[in-house]
């Protein structure tokens, strides 16, 4: 019975594991992307260009 509940908090510690390895992979792949500054939208919406794709 000892065996078990040693061997399930084992896999638990593993799976909290992964995840966090996950977590920091997927920060690392998708980098959140800071929001427009006051001037970056001003400059937005005065341009006659419409493209703004970086």
């Amino acid at each position: 019975m000892w065996l078990i509940i040693v061997l399930l908090l084992f896999i638990l510690i593993d799976v909290v594991r992964l995840h966090k390895k996950i977590d920091k992979l997927n920060a690392h792949l998708n980098p959140v992307s800071p929001p427009p500054t006051d001037d970056e939208i001003e400059k937005m919406l005065t341009s006659k260009n419409t493209n703004y794709e970086k």
